[in-house]
């Protein structure tokens, strides 16, 4: 198991998309419609354990403006692009949400749910711990999905749709900020390459992502 996704916020598709490209070789596809009013895009990486950049965009205005998290996105990313947070792919999503509940004493909302791709194809997942992490990016949440194998399949043709100029291989690294010594106990069992740079904030400072000749790092 490891960092399954890093997400990120804007505005607009085309704002990150001409940076991925431009400054990366990295190409977008189009991913979920989601019912909080985003828009799901994807970066697919170059490896059957579907490793990814989901990046998040205004779907319906209307429906963002109207909840404390569609509110909180806006917020996010009203000066551009933004990382939001990050996922880590659980082997025991209720042993995940149980070590969550131990660490915070805060329910992890344990849930259940489905995504719809743009082709139809159906992928159902279990996650715990999202809104501690919304709200305090420094930290994953923890995702467990039920066709493991259906998702490592989709890969190939997520490459094929996206055409990267320069193909993301998986992540080699992502530094978060943070003010927690005691952060790395959220993602202990996994041993990821995550680097905890001390801060007075919360934050995911930058990802570094494995191609064909050496590692990039994406920066927002």
């Amino acid at each position: 198991m490891g960092i399954d996704h890093v997400i990120i916020g804007a505005r607009r598709i085309d704002s990150i998309r001409d940076v991925l490209w431009h400054e990366h070789g990295f190409a977008v596809i189009q991913g979920s419609t989601h019912p909080d009013g985003t828009q799901g895009w994807l970066v697919p990486f170059d490896t059957p354990d579907v490793q990814y950049l989901e990046v998040l965009t205004v779907g319906n205005a209307e429906t963002l403006a109207g909840s404390t998290f569609g509110q909180q996105f806006l917020e996010r990313t009203a000066d551009g692009p933004a990382f939001l947070n990050w996922a880590v792919l659980s082997a025991d999503i209720d042993g995940d949400a149980a070590r969550l509940q131990s660490l915070t004493g805060i329910d992890p909302g344990l849930a259940r749910g489905e995504s719809v791709r743009a082709d139809g194809r159906r992928f159902p997942w279990a996650e715990a711990g999202f809104e501690q992490s919304w709200n305090c990016p420094s930290r994953p949440f923890f995702l467990q999905y039920g066709n493991p194998a259906d998702r490592s399949a989709r890969v190939p043709g997520d490459l094929d749709r996206a055409g990267h100029r320069v193909v993301p291989r998986h992540f080699s690294a992502v530094s978060v900020a943070s003010a927690s010594p005691d952060l790395a106990d959220w993602w202990r069992p996994y041993h990821l390459p995550v680097t905890v740079e001390p801060a007075e904030y919360e934050a995911v400072r930058s990802v570094r992502v494995r191609v064909a000749d050496g590692d990039v790092d994406v920066v927002l």
